[in-house]
């Protein structure tokens, strides 16, 4: 594999700050590096500050909810920036940092990386993305998965579920939309690698976590539009006054069933 360092164009740098991608700033407020995270003095202070903020119960649902966040801003940058632009950004927890501003629940966070130097391809461009799509899943994500389970006792299906959904969406509305036929093709390659049963060692694991939760998409009677339909519920809804659901949470289309059982 031939691979150089590069940088990014501004044009594609704008693209991915609208992601969340940041350049990073020392000593930012409401700021942690992320590999402090794997700290378990450090991380519980961090989801203790977080949890009255986003108005969780429980350190349970602050870390589901904290994993929603953290995975949609660190895999929107790195999997657009890997299937449009060719161009691999280092996610690894090392090179990121975690913030967690939040305004009336809403968060205000955005992903900085210590390192913006991008790698580029010249060859073996399967190898390569198996790298970048390593550093991002085994150093990180799948790190804060065993962590937050470990301190808070979140199931590790819940986290999984709160990346899989980060990934589908990413893909489907945002990356594969609005390309020409030939990077849809390859962007549509790399969803495909990374939804394949055989993608386990990125992951660190035994299995792909994120394949069981790739479920056909469908109409229900709570959403407009066809969704994929959770199997776990990422408790959003006990974080909420009154609350509410995602729009493809399980729970009311459960709720439902009964009713019309009874």
């Amino acid at each position: 594999m031939s691979e150089v360092k590069s940088q990014l164009l501004t044009d594609e740098w704008a693209l991915l700050a609208a992601l969340g991608l940041k350049t990073y700033q020392q000593d930012e407020p409401l700021a942690i590096d992320s590999s402090k995270l794997l700290d378990d003095a450090l991380c519980l202070a961090t989801l203790q500050k977080i949890q009255p903020e986003i108005g969780a119960p429980n350190l349970k649902i602050t870390a589901s909810l904290v994993m929603k966040r953290v995975a949609f801003l660190t895999l929107a940058p790195v999997l657009y920036s890997m299937s449009r632009f060719d161009k691999g950004l280092n996610a690894t927890l090392e090179n990121s940092v975690f913030e967690y501003p939040l305004k009336n629940r809403l968060w205000l966070s955005k992903m900085p990386l210590k390192s913006t130097s991008i790698s580029i391809c010249r060859s073996d461009r399967d190898a390569w993305r198996e790298s970048v799509l390593t550093a991002v899943f085994s150093g990180n994500l799948s790190l804060l998965v065993e962590q937050f389970y470990a301190l808070t006792k979140v199931p590790k299906c819940i986290l999984w579920e709160n990346i899989a959904v980060r990934v589908f969406s990413i893909y489907e509305r945002r990356i594969l939309m609005n390309i020409s036929e030939e990077i849809r093709a390859q962007a549509q390659s790399d969803y495909e690698f990374l939804l394949d049963t055989k993608t386990s060692a990125l992951f660190g694991l035994d299995e792909n976590p994120l394949t069981r939760f790739h479920r056909k998409t469908l109409k229900t009677a709570l959403s407009d539009e066809a969704v994929r339909v959770r199997r776990t519920c990422c408790y959003y809804y006990q974080a909420t006054q009154p609350s509410e659901y995602c729009s493809n949470c399980p729970l009311p289309l459960k709720k439902m069933k009964k009713l019309k059982k009874m």
